[in-house]
């Protein structure tokens, strides 16, 4: 077990319980923020997690600190999930056209063509890919515009700049959102 994942009262190796408890809360806010929905999210947090626990030992703090390595591990986690679901909406959609032009109507896909969510998460999650893993990694894992940068492989003004533009992406679309509402 790499030293990173040694408790600092006992000296112990961190058990999956330990890693849980300090980064649980962090790795799911990010998560929720870059899924669309809560059990997604959690698996996405617990995936990660596990991967950091499993491979504690590949850690290597010349490359850096942990908490770079553990972000990485769940960035990627994240990438690999929206990747498959990503697919999943494809399918849904090719299905969705498929019954349209045949004139059909599955009720559950009728129901999830319905859905009007106004809260923020669910306006997060409708972002493109890349402003909801900015607005995911500064709000959900509450990372520095530095560390954003590390993550991504830009300048700190560049990750500043890049999650202030999603953020003005975000606002726009909770804006027209509302005023496609009153305009009903």
């Amino acid at each position: 077990m790499a030293a990173a994942l040694e408790t600092a009262e006992s000296g112990r190796a961190a058990t999956f319980d330990d890693l849980a408890r300090l980064y649980w809360d962090r790795a799911y806010r990010f998560a929720a923020l870059v899924t669309r929905n809560d059990q997604e999210s959690s698996d996405i947090a617990q995936e990660a997690l596990l991967k950091v626990f499993r491979n504690a030992d590949r850690f290597d703090p010349s490359k850096g600190p942990f908490e770079s390595w553990l972000w990485q591990i769940v960035l990627n986690v994240a990438r690999d999930a929206g990747r498959a679901a990503s697919r999943r909406r494809s399918l849904l959609e090719r299905l969705r056209r498929d019954q349209a032009t045949r004139g059909e109507a599955d009720a559950g896909l009728l129901a999830i063509q319905r859905i009007g969510d106004r809260e923020l998460v669910a306006a997060v999650r409708r972002l493109p890919k890349r402003p909801r893993t900015l607005i995911a990694l500064r709000f959900g894992a509450e990372l520095s515009y530095s560390e954003i940068g590390n993550q991504l492989g830009l300048s700190r003004p560049a990750a500043v700049m890049a999650t202030r533009r999603a953020l003005d992406l975000l606002r726009a679309q909770i804006k027209e959102e509302a005023d496609d509402d009153r305009s009903i």
